[in-house]
Order: C-alpha cells, then structure tokens, then sequence
C-alpha cells in the first residue's frame, strides 16, 4: 500500500514524484526478472489446454494412423567402364565415377525400370498399386470434390457404369504408386546405392526392396551384353575385330606393338630402295614384321577374350538384401508424442507471450501510476463468491474494520488520499471509475464510511444512475419528492439526509433519479448549493459518486466543484487505454486527481502472479458482519427506524437561497 508525508513545500512535491518515479523503476526491474515464470502462472491454463490438446491429437493420430514399414537393399556398382570400348582414359576418374553413380540412380528411377517391377511382381493385380484391381478403390481417380459429392449423396446415381481403362493404362497408375513408394541415394562419393521401400505390408516392402536389387543387376548384365554385340557390329562394319581394334584400343602394348610396326615398315621401304626383295636385309625386315603382326594378333585375341568374359558379369553387384521389418516406421509413438509435447510447449509459450504483450488490461497499480504519473492509493479485493450469493448481504456499517478484508482495504484508501501530497485537508472528493462496474459504487461507499468510522463527519451523494450493489442503498426506500421539493427550495438539507444509526455522523443521499433523463434537475448551481448546505450542516467530509468518465461527461463537469478526484480501474478489465482517456477527459477539465484505486481484486491471484503492489490478503472476516436474508432480498427483522432523517447539527434555520426550478 502505497504511504504519503503530507507535506506542503514544493520540495516535499519533488521529493514524493521523485519517490514515485523510483518505486516504478525499481518495481519494473524486479518484476522483470519474473516476467516469464509470471506469464507462465497467469496463462497456466491456456498453456496447459495447448500443451495436453496437442499431446492427446498427437497420441489418437500415432495411434490411428495407418502403419508404414520400410525395407532396404543395397547394391554396389562396379568401377569398371560399362563402355568396353571408351577411348577417354579421363573416364577412369573419379569424376567419371560420380557421373556413374548419378546416372545410374536416374536410371533406377525411372518409369521403365519401375514397369520392370510391376511386371515382376505383378503389382496390377495389388488394389494398394491399382485402384481398378478387385477389391480396389475406384475412386481413386476422381476429384475432391466429386468425392465430397459422393460421400454427402449429391452425386452421380448408383446405377451409372464406371468405365474400367485398359490394361495399359492401369500399368502406369501402378508405376506411379511404385515410385512414391521408393527412394535411392548414396553417401558422399559411395559407389553403394541404397534402395529403400515403405508400404503398409511389411512383406510387401520386403519383397519390392529386394526384387529391385535384383532387377537391377539382371539389367546391368543384360546391358553389357548388349554393348558387346554393338561393338561387335561396329568391328565387322569397320573391317573386322582385329582392325577395328587397332584404330580403337589404347592399350599400352598395342600401343608399343603398333610403333614397332611402323618402324620397321619405314626401315623396310628404306631397304626396297637399294637391294630388291630376296637380299637378307629385306628377307630380315619381313620376317620382323610378321613376328610384329604375330604378336599383335595374339594380343587382340587376349583381350576379345577378356572382353567375352567381362561382358558376362554385370557392373553391380548386392551387399545387402532387405530384412523383413517387424516395426513400422511411421507412426512411431515414442518419437511422435515427446515432439508433439515439446513442439506444443514452446507454442504454447509463444502464444502466451503474444497474448500477454496484448493484453493492456490493468492489474497493477505501479504500472497505473507509471501511465497516469500519480500514486495508486491502494486495492480493494473482491468480495468471495460464498459472501456475494444471493443469500448473503454486506452489513451496512461494520465497526470492527481491522477484521473485514474489503474493508480494510476501503478504510487505507481514505487515510492514503486523506492529505494527498499536500497539507491541504481534502473536504470534497469525487469517486469515479472509467467503464460501469457494479462494484464501484460500493468502493465508494466503503471510503465514505471509513472515514465516518474514523470520525469524522461524513456524506456521502450518490450520482450515479447506474446500477450498483451497495445493500444499504438498495434496502432503504427511496423516493424522489423530497429531493425534487429541496430542488424547489421546499425542504431543507436535513429533510433529505438519510442516517445509519450504528454510524454516528454519517449521512447519505442517493440522488441517482434526478440524474437520470429525462428528469434531470441537478445542474451545477444546485450541486454546488448541495455541497454548500452539506458544510453548513457540520459534514466535515463528502465524497460524491459520479458515473463513470466514459460512460458520461457528468464526472467531467462534476469535477470544478471538489477538491480532488480518486479514479478507479477494475482489476483485470480496465485497459491502460481506457484509463489514460479517462484521466485526460479530467483534467481536460482542470480536476485534481489525487490518485488510482485498483477494485475487484483477486488477491490470491494478485500476489501469486507478482503484479506488485500489496494487497490486504486477511482471512478474518466474522460471521456477525454478514446476515442470512429472506428470499425477497430484504434483512430480515429490518425495523422502519433503522433509516432515520438526520438532523445535521448546524442546519440552517430557513430556506434564504433564491427558488431554481429545473
């Protein structure tokens, strides 16, 4: 609760807003500190609604989620060249290995390897390749929105024919439903192609990861095979094997063979010039030349041979054949569930932060008298639900105030605001709020009868029209011709005063019909005679209750004729935007606003969540100060004489003010 030094001297002033403006600082420092474990407790249940409705879905889906198995092969493919005959030696390298490897998994994706396997396996005849197989879905094929039609009963009739395609066409939807059940890759620059198959039957998986590896082999060494009989071809087109081997081959020793042959045919045209064809050196250089041919004939046949050979083994070959899968692989519950939680969690948190940051409803009174730079008098719990049944009534003054929670919260209001920030005794004060709330009223009257308790003479004007729950205005009764005859000058101040016997020295008048329309009598002359009259009367204190600020513009016309105004939010609901309007309408209108008082507080949640501020939090609350009442709402035993007119000690004698008739 915020305590003021009544204090006069303009460096007294400085010296309070110099207070102010470092409890606010500090305040918002330390709760700083807190902010995220306060968001956490505020927003609990919204965090915990996200965080367990996210979890359960999670749950239900891994759960009734159709299951996925996964099988995998894989296979290695050779280094050699599949090209036998290739004349780039570069092809060798390793970049020539990757572009290999590349090629060879676009070919293991392709739709016609991919019809290999459906003819191998049969997968026309599989209702989960082909929609059209017996027992299929044949309504895979059609539109979302003629399934919808479907499902509703808006769509075509049952009689109409679905016309089956043809084979061929039922051939490619299962192509299609292979390979997006399929996927190949390799790590880095491996040779080793993996193949990886998911379908919900974990056989089924098996089965396709394995016949792919073996179709892919079969496939390599039929293609090598076909290469052989091409290179075959070209060497017969080319003049036979043997030529087109040594315009084609780079082996090393043709290579050399080859240059021995030159040579000596050069040295042997060299020899033809000077000596004829029966001389030894011509008879020498052929017989080098045909042993020169011998050789490379020998050398040819070697590696026709072991280009046969080559040619029968295939340029793959599997490491690793597919196991049958005893887990599915999607869903899994133990991965799904702890993600969904933490992935809700952080959420969860994010949200609340965004709806913490929007959210500029007031809750603290630091933060009010940081928006409005004046002091927060102090908060005024809400009443329990047990206490504000239908069945339970406020007494209408309770003496022992140390003992009531509401009400010590009320009576620290009055003795906060009591001084203000200045010696100057507040006489005059007008209790308003920014929006209706039923409890405001009785705030108001709380402070009031503190400040009788406190003895000292009070009154206490209720103007506003609104409904309100204060019990002892609403069990009087309460009739609009003594007021209208006072604002005649027909009757005097005493004659509409009404009194609380067990509260000495405070009167109250509840003036909320001539504040309504269209029977508004009360304009400024008169309000002012009123406050007059009540001070010639001996009140020493009155506290008027005005509508709300936004709701009316009474407050803000009621505001030149008191000595300062308390201005209250209700916890929770008044927005910071409310509140700073509210104060710039009054003070737009020269009021002197003495300070904030934050209503309806819930103190358990106030103090638990660190809103700051301190809040009376006492369970005593005797049982002698609230009363059973009847089913009509009224107390029970209720004598006419417990409202009694007061006769004000220094009433005025006559009636000298000049006659106003609204």
């Amino acid at each position: 609760m915020t305590t003021f030094v009544p204090d006069g001297s303009l460096s007294a002033r400085a010296h309070h807003r110099e207070t102010i403006d470092f409890a606010v600082q500090q305040s918002g420092a330390t709760v700083g500190l807190f902010d995220l474990w306060a968001v956490v407790k505020r927003r609990f249940w919204f965090l915990a609604s996200i965080i367990i409705g996210c979890t359960l879905l999670s749950a239900v889906a891994s759960f009734s989620l159709p299951k996925s198995y996964t099988a995998s092969s894989e296979v290695v493919l050779e280094r050699k060249d599949v090209r036998p005959f290739a004349t780039d030696a570069a092809l060798t390298s390793i970049d020539r290995d990757r572009s290999a490897a590349e090629t060879e998994m676009d070919v293991l994706q392709s739709r016609k390897f991919a019809g290999r396997i459906v003819d191998r396996l049969n997968l026309i005849g599989d209702p989960s390749f082909n929609p059209y197989a017996p027992g299929g879905d044949k309504s895979g094929d059609q539109g979302l929105v003629d399934q919808i039609k479907e499902f509703i009963g808006i769509g075509s009739s049952s009689a109409t024919v679905r016309v089956v395609p043809d084979v061929r066409t039922q051939r490619d939807h299962a192509i299609s439903a292979l390979l997006s059940q399929f996927e190949v890759s390799r790590t880095g620059e491996s040779l080793a192609v993996r193949l990886v198959v998911t379908n919900q039957n974990p056989k089924l998986a098996q089965e396709i990861a394995n016949t792919i590896a073996t179709l892919y082999v079969e496939a390599s060494l039929e293609f090598k095979q076909d290469e052989r009989v091409a290179d075959k071809e070209r060497a017969l087109n080319t003049g036979g094997a043997v030529a087109f081997l040594r315009q084609s081959m780079t082996q090393p020793l043709l290579i050399t063979l080859r240059n021995e042959e030159a040579r000596l045919l050069q040295s042997k045209a060299e020899l033809a010039a000077k000596y004829g064809k029966n001389h030894p050196q011509m008879i020498d250089a052929d017989s080098q030349i045909a042993g020169i041919r011998s050789m490379i004939e020998d050398e040819v046949q070697r590696i026709l041979s072991d280009l046969e050979a080559e040619s029968l083994k295939p340029s793959a070959r599997i490491v690793s054949t597919a196991e049958l899968p005893n887990s599915p692989s999607f869903p899994k519950p133990g991965l799904i569930i702890p993600a969904a939680f933490a992935g809700s969690t952080l959420l969860a948190c994010v949200l609340a932060l965004l709806l913490e940051t929007t959210d500029t409803r007031v809750r603290s009174g630091q933060r009010a008298a940081q928006l409005l730079r004046i002091p927060n008098l102090g908060y005024v719990p809400k009443i329990p639900k047990h206490l504000t049944s239908p069945g339970a009534k406020r007494s209408s003054c309770i003496p022992d105030w140390s003992n009531f929670t509401s009400a010590e919260a009320e009576r620290a209001v009055y003795m906060a605001g009591r001084y203000s920030d200045a010696k100057q005794l507040r006489r005059i004060v007008m209790v308003t709020s920014c929006v209706h709330n039923i409890a405001n009223a009785s705030t108001a009257w709380g402070i009031a009868t503190a400040a009788a308790a406190d003895g000292r003479p009070t009154a206490f004007v209720n103007l506003d029209f609104n409904r309100h729950n204060v019990p002892y205005l609403k069990s009087v009764k309460r009739s609009p011709e003594p007021i209208e005859r006072y604002l005649r000058n027909q009757a005097v101040i005493g004659e509409i005063v009404q009194s609380i016997p067990t509260l000495p020295g405070f009167g109250f008048i509840d003036a909320t019909h001539v504040m309504m329309e269209p029977f508004r009598s009360l304009d400024s002359d008169k309000l002012c005679e009123l406050i007059m009259d009540l001070k010639q009367s001996g009140y020493d204190f009155i506290v008027l209750h005005a509508p709300p600020v936004l709701a009316s513009g009474d407050a803000t016309w009621l505001a030149p004729f008191v000595d300062g105004v308390v201005l209250i939010a209700n916890w929770g609901k008044t927005t910071e935007e409310q509140l700073l309007e509210a104060a710039a309408q009054l003070r737009m209108n020269h009021a002197h606003l003495i300070g904030t008082v934050i209503n309806q507080v819930n103190p358990e949640i106030h103090r638990r969540h660190h809103y700051g501020g301190f809040v009376i939090t006492s369970k005593r609350i005797p049982a002698g100060r609230w009363h059973r009442v009847r089913g009509n709402g009224a107390f029970p035993e209720r004598a006419d004489a417990d409202v009694n007119t007061l006769h004000a000690p220094a009433a005025r004698p006559s009636i000298t003010r000049p006659s106003n008739v609204a």
